[in-house]
C-alpha cells in the first residue's frame, strides 16, 4: 500500500511538472509551437512519459483544459452557494462569471494563446483544444441555467463568442468601434455592456414568465414566439 501511494505521489508531481512545462511552452511559442519534445525537455522528463500518461500532445492539451485551468469548475456545494434566491439575481451571477472568466484570459498569456489558437488555427491540436473548450463552456452554461424556458445555450454562444473575439482582437492591438481593447477604460465599457445585456435579458425573462402565468390563469392561448 505504501509503495502504491508513493507511485501515485510521484506520478502527481510529474504530471504537475509536465503541465507547468506545457504552460511555459504555450506562453513562449503559442499553441502552434507546442510539441512533445519541447514539453518533455522543459519538464525534464522523457517524452515516453507524456505518451504513457496522456497518449500524446492532444491528450495532454485535453487534460489541461479539463483540469479547470481555463474555465471555473463548479462543485455541487459551490453551485448551491451561488444559486439565486430571486429570479432578479440571475443576471448578476451570469455577468460576474463572464467578466471574471475573460479577465482571466486577458491576464494569463497561456490561456489567451489557447483561446486564440482554438479559434484561428486549423490542425488536430487546435481541434482537440477547441473541442475540450466547448465541452467545458457547455458544462459551465448548463450548470448556471437556473431559469427554465430561456435558450441559455444560444444566448451564451453569442455573448461568449463576442467576448472571445474581442479578447483576441485585444491581443493583436486592435480596436472595435473605436474602443481601445488594450486599455482598462475600453474593457470597463465592454464589461458594463455585458452587465446591461444580462440585466435586460433577465428582466425580459421575468416579464415573459409573468405574462405566461397571467394567460394561463385566464385560460387564454399563449402565442408561440
Amino acid at each position: 500500500m505504501e509503495k502504491d501511494e508513493k507511485v501515485r505521489r510521484n506520478r502527481a508531481k510529474t504530471t504537475q511538472r509536465i503541465v507547468e512545462a506545457l504552460e511555459e511552452v504555450i506562453a513562449e511559442r503559442g499553441l502552434e509551437g507546442v510539441g512533445v519534445n519541447r514539453v518533455a525537455e522543459k519538464a525534464d522528463v522523457s517524452k515516453v512519459l507524456i505518451y504513457r500518461y496522456f497518449g500524446g500532445m492532444e491528450g495532454l492539451l485535453e487534460y489541461y483544459v479539463k483540469m479547470g485551468k481555463l474555465f471555473p469548475v463548479f462543485t455541487p456545494a459551490l453551485l448551491d452557494q451561488i444559486r439565486p434566491l430571486h429570479e432578479s439575481d440571475v443576471a448578476r451571477i451570469w455577468y460576474r462569471q463572464v467578466i471574471q472568466t475573460y479577465r482571466y484570459f486577458r491576464t494569463f498569456k497561456t490561456a489567451r494563446e489557447v483561446l486564440k489558437a482554438s479559434v484561428i488555427e486549423n490542425d488536430s491540436i487546435a481541434e482537440t483544444t477547441a473541442r475540450a473548450q466547448d465541452e467545458e463552456m457547455t458544462r459551465l452554461v448548463r450548470q448556471l441555467s437556473f431559469v427554465k424556458g430561456a435558450d441559455t445555450e444560444a444566448i451564451s454562444a453569442v455573448i461568449l463568442g463576442a467576448m472571445t473575439y474581442l479578447t483576441i482582437m485585444a491581443q493583436n492591438d486592435r480596436t472595435m468601434i473605436s474602443i481601445d481593447l488594450r486599455s482598462e477604460e475600453g474593457w470597463e465599457r465592454i464589461e458594463n455592456a455585458v452587465k446591461a445585456i444580462y440585466i435586460s435579458l433577465n428582466k425580459m425573462a421575468i416579464s415573459s414568465k409573468d405574462v405566461e402565468l397571467e394567460l394561463q390563469s385566464a385560460h387564454l392561448p399563449i402565442a408561440q414566439w
